[in-house]
């Protein structure tokens, strides 16, 4: 195997009329000109400017979200194992999302039967009721200063899953 590849080596090629090792040094100077092409491609595109299609509007860190999508809310309260109706209370539990364990975090929250809204920590509800801590299955409401604890409804086991032990 090692004499014909020094064979080959050895041998111009007859037809071009160009002998191995410039060949060799041909393909070279063609793959680094397709190299230096690559780079310089690449450096352009990732220098270029662009403008967004939309400007983008800075959002100041105290600002709630407004309050008009409540009703959009809906189908997200659902995945979080809202149920329709009421269980007589004037504030219902949907879903949490906690954030860390300094009780900070957004809450799902039905209030007299209405559609759920997010709060977070340190909102208030309505007059005089106040989201004081969000937990990872209950939040801590303060209703003039007496704090109420809000659990999450447990979800039902689904058909057809045997809790193994």
């Amino acid at each position: 195997m090692n004499r014909l590849l020094s064979k080959l080596r050895d041998r111009a090629w007859p037809r071009i009329g160009i002998s191995s090792a410039t060949l060799a040094r041909a393909c070279t100077i063609v793959l680094v000109l397709a190299l230096v092409a690559t780079i310089t491609g690449w450096a352009l595109e990732f220098s270029a400017r662009r403008t967004p299609s939309e400007p983008v509007r800075p959002v100041a860190v105290g600002d709630s979200a407004p309050r008009s999508q409540a009703a959009d809310i809906a189908p997200v309260a659902f995945l979080f194992g809202a149920r329709p109706g009421d269980d007589g209370s004037d504030i219902r539990l949907v879903g949490v999302i906690a954030q860390g364990t300094r009780g900070r975090g957004i809450a799902l929250l039905a209030v007299d039967g209405r559609p759920p809204l997010a709060l977070r920590a340190g909102e208030e509800i309505s007059a005089g009721i106040t989201l004081a801590e969000v937990r990872a299955d209950r939040v801590l409401v303060s209703r003039s200063g007496a704090v109420q604890e809000i659990r999450l409804p447990a979800k039902p086991t689904p058909d057809g899953i045997v809790k193994v032990r």
